[in-house]
C-alpha cells in the first residue's frame, strides 16, 4: 500500500468516526425533541386553554396559534444538523445525554416568552 493510500485510507476512518457520532448526536437530539413534545407538548392543558397547537415530524417541533389567523407568529424548534437544538433561530447548543432538565427548562421559557403566555 502507498503512503498515500494510507494517508487516503485514515482520512476515510477519521471521516467515518465524525459522521457516525454526528449522526448519534442528531439522533439524541431528536429523541430527546419527540418525549419532550410527547410528555409535555402535546398533553399540555395550558397551551390548549391559550389556543396553541403543536405538530411534531421527528426533527422538527412546530407551535403556532391558528386562532391568530395569517399574521400568527408560530416557533420553530428544530434538531440541527450537528445535534444542537435551535429555538425561533437562536441555538441553544448541542445536546448531550444528561442535558434534559436543562433543555427542557430552555425550550418551556423560550415558549413562554414567544407567546407571551
Amino acid at each position: 500500500m502507498s503512503d498515500f493510500d494510507r494517508a487516503l485510507s485514515a482520512i476515510e476512518t477519521k471521516r467515518s468516526r465524525e459522521e457516525a457520532a454526528r449522526k448519534r448526536r442528531v439522533e439524541a437530539a431528536a429523541q430527546f425533541l419527540k418525549t419532550f413534545y410527547e410528555k409535555d407538548i402535546k398533553p399540555s392543558r395550558k397551551l390548549q386553554e391559550y389556543g396553541i397547537e403543536a405538530a411534531f415530524d421527528g426533527l422538527r417541533l412546530v407551535l403556532e396559534r391558528p386562532g391568530e389567523g395569517q399574521f400568527s407568529e408560530g416557533l420553530l424548534i428544530v434538531v440541527g444538523e450537528q445535534g444542537e437544538i435551535d429555538v425561533g433561530g437562536k441555538s441553544l447548543g448541542r445536546f448531550a445525554a444528561g442535558d434534559e432538565q436543562a433543555r427542557k427548562s430552555d425550550l418551556i421559557s423560550e415558549i413562554i416568552s414567544h407567546f407571551s403566555l
